[in-house]
């Protein structure tokens, strides 16, 4: 979507009110009190009311809008900035848009939505061929000394999992029905974008996690809700990443790092350094040094937009990035809370 189809489509408060009530009957409205799922649509009261209990569940009742002070049309605004924009969107900017009084408002806006990114994305496994390593990222945290708080810098591990696959294989399921000219065509296209590029690799999904360490009892429960048992992986042969072993059913194949670095990055593990360089970047332009308890819900944001990068171009209604947060909005709330801000900005 458009900024200015989204002018035209949200002029005002009630119009963000007809499209939520809209997103929740599509995604199924439930009595949080009995259970049942027939209802009826309280008009001027903003609720809905079930038919068997009798009891009111406001618009924003189990979303992620929940007992936000904020209007609609802000919620609706962030979300479209947030989805419509490539690069990593600060709360600064938001705050100036929708001229907003303070800042923290649009900071545990832009929070909760990251929180749920991540949650959704949760649910998927990744399988066939996977790339996984570990990386690091430069964050901050606050450390106690003789009564002070002091700011101080770490690098924080993060386990980056990508689900690719070579580009050859992909290439001969294409040509493998040369009377399907759609097909042909296709991988007409991709072997010149294959011919140009030193990545050999194509990838379809990611998932990163931010870790306290990157000892193998951390790495292990990540991995085993994250991929597939029977995947082959390739890794870069750390002592903590063959460990994984135990873990997984699959084979995983380990590289000799030391031999041959360039040719593991450009054949071997191409996309977790691909990813990783560009999140590091995006998070890096909007802050130096995030807070280490912060960086997960950023991890989540890049893995939910890469994750549906293909949408960006399709015109199709069902594809509008918008569409898929607000009935991601619609079906999950967030933990994050307001002492989560004050203490990652309190200073002295």
């Amino acid at each position: 979507m458009l900024l200015k189809d989204f002018f035209q489509i949200f002029p005002d408060e009630n119009s963000c009110e007809n499209y939520l009530k809209g997103i929740r009957e599509e995604v199924g409205v439930v009595c949080p009190k009995c259970g049942a799922t027939k209802y009826k649509w309280l008009y001027g009261r903003r609720a809905f009311q079930c038919e068997t209990c009798g009891n009111r569940i406001p618009l924003t009742k189990g979303t992620v809008m929940e007992h936000s002070k904020l209007s609609l049309y802000d919620w609706f605004f962030t979300a479209h900035m947030m989805t419509s924009i490539k690069q990593v969107l600060s709360a600064k900017e938001i705050q100036h848009q929708l001229e907003l009084e303070y800042y923290p408002p649009a900071w545990l806006m832009m929070m909760k939505l990251r929180d749920i990114m991540g949650q959704r994305d949760s649910i998927y496994k990744l399988s066939e061929q996977i790339e996984l390593d570990l990386s690091y990222f430069p964050t901050s945290f606050i450390s106690e000394e003789g009564g002070e708080k002091i700011l101080k810098s770490k690098q924080t591990p993060v386990l980056v999992i990508a689900q690719s696959k070579d580009a050859d294989s992909i290439l001969s399921n294409y040509l493998s029905d040369n009377t399907d000219t759609e097909r042909f065509n296709k991988a007409s296209k991709l072997i010149k974008q294959a011919n140009r590029s030193k990545v050999k690799k194509a990838v379809r999904y990611i998932k990163m996690y931010a870790l306290p360490n990157s000892q193998y009892k951390t790495l292990a429960p990540y991995v085993e809700k994250s991929v597939v048992h029977d995947s082959k992986i390739d890794s870069d042969g750390g002592h903590n990443l063959i460990s994984l072993k135990k873990t997984l059913t699959g084979l995983v194949q380990h590289v000799q790092t030391e031999s041959s670095p360039h040719e593991v990055v450009t054949k071997v593990l191409p996309w977790v350094h691909i990813v990783t360089g560009e999140c590091r970047s995006g998070i890096d332009a909007i802050h130096k040094e995030i807070d280490e308890r912060f960086l997960q819900l950023y991890l989540n944001e890049y893995c939910w937009k890469f994750n549906r990068r293909w949408f960006r171009d399709s015109k199709k209604p069902e594809y509008d990035l918008f569409r898929h947060l607000m009935k991601t909005a619609a079906q999950y709330k967030s933990s994050i809370k307001w002492h989560d801000y004050e203490a990652y900005f309190e200073r002295i």
